[in-house]
């Protein structure tokens, strides 16, 4: 099972720390550890052992002498930092930065804010010595684009790569993934999802069907009935950590429409392939696809690529058009080859397994290979604290 996050809540007024850990707790699988600042105490960590996964500190009148106690400590032993403070205290912000705040909230804090702050707490928390598992997000820029012919055939040359691989198809309404493999889920994931509290590594096994190839498909049965809105986020959050525990590769292919499911997945994974096709209303969804993984759910474009299927270098909608539309995200091409890409969906077997010299699956082998080489983008940008609270500079 997934370890709870653990955070350490700290403060001087024994009201606010109620509240706040009420919040913090409504979020999901959370243990909460509060401490009440009284007398001469100044270190919001005095006595902590070992270190949480995050401290919030609820700043009072001393914020100066606690902030300083924790620029003091060595940078190993402060743990990720939230301050709750008053509005307006540029010094407090700027203070709180050096301390190694990621961020900065003002009472009256609302969920989406909490939410926000835990969903990134999770993905960066270092992972338990073991498995180191991947997680890579197949989404379409525009519906019909291919992504379910790109991540089920992706998740196959992993597998036959000799990579421990599972496919999640994540349209628990309209998924089609079990179709590329000739396979017809019993136990699936709308059933995972609904046990996911209590799932271990051995019990997923039960819901996770096996290709002949080596890869594991977990896809909803033709009997369940449930709608993406209906999927707690949580529970997306479960089934993904057990998956890893057990697996090297994980690949989702994700219905287009962002909610808190989806987002979950695209905010976790190490990578993320946008499908489209050469249209300027492909591109134009593109762009504000991209828009959203990167200002909304703050996914580094240098996680992102793009996959342009059924490529034609003659289209007017060339490879330097999308590169300009599309800064700072690297682009792949895949063929045009419609006649066998539909002859494999219809008999249910992998490119790999009917073509394996056709351009189309070599071009998948190159795109594999693409995304196991180390990138070449910068190191992630944080988001600064400053951005809102300071005036401009010019």
């Amino acid at each position: 099972m997934r370890r709870q996050l653990e955070i350490q809540l700290t403060g001087r007024s024994q009201e606010q720390l109620r509240s706040l850990e009420a919040l913090l707790c409504s979020q999901g699988d959370i243990q909460v550890n509060s401490r009440l600042m009284v007398n001469g105490s100044i270190d919001p960590l005095e006595g902590v052992s070992p270190l949480p996964d995050a401290l919030v500190l609820l700043v009072g009148e001393h914020w100066e002498a606690e902030l300083m106690a924790l620029c003091e400590r060595p940078a190993s032993e402060r743990p990720p930092l939230l301050v709750v403070g008053p509005k307006g205290n540029v010094e407090l912000i700027r203070l709180a930065m050096r301390a190694g705040a990621r961020d900065f909230f003002s009472p009256p804090i609302d969920d989406s804010e909490i939410i926000q702050f835990l969903r990134e707490l999770a993905r960066d928390r270092p992972k338990a010595p073991g498995r180191e598992c991947r997680t890579t997000a197949v989404i379409n820029a525009k519906g019909g684009s291919g992504a379910s012919l790109v991540a089920a055939n992706l998740a196959h040359r992993l597998a036959r790569n000799d990579r421990s691989t599972v496919l999640v198809d994540m349209d628990v309404q309209f998924g089609c993934l079990p179709l590329y493999f000739n396979l017809v889920p019993d136990h699936g994931l709308v059933r995972a999802l609904e046990s996911a509290d209590n799932l271990d590594a051995l019990a997923m096994a039960a819901y996770v069907q096996q290709h002949d190839s080596g890869l594991g498909l977990l896809a909803s049965s033709p009997e369940d009935r449930a709608s993406l809105a209906e999927v707690p986020e949580a529970r997306v959050e479960l089934v993904l950590e057990v998956l890893g525990q057990v697996h090297d590769e994980v690949v989702v292919d994700l219905p287009r429409w962002i909610n808190g499911a989806t987002a979950c997945v695209l905010e976790r994974a190490d990578r993320v392939l946008m499908v489209m096709q050469q249209s300027v209303a492909h591109l134009h969804d593109a762009q504000r696809l991209r828009d959203v993984l990167v200002h909304e759910l703050r996914v580094s474009p240098a996680r992102i690529s793009v996959v342009i299927n059924r490529y034609d270098r003659k289209n007017d909608v060339d490879l330097s058009a999308i590169g300009s539309a599309l800064p700072g995200l690297s682009l792949h091409t895949l063929p045009n080859d419609f006649k066998r890409a539909s002859h494999s969906i219809n008999m249910g077997s992998p490119l790999r397994d009917i073509a394996p010299k056709a351009p189309l699956t070599r071009q998948i082998k190159a795109l594999v290979e693409a995304l196991d080489a180390p990138s070449g983008h910068g190191a992630v940008r944080k988001r600064s604290l400053l951005g809102w609270a300071l005036p401009l500079r010019h």
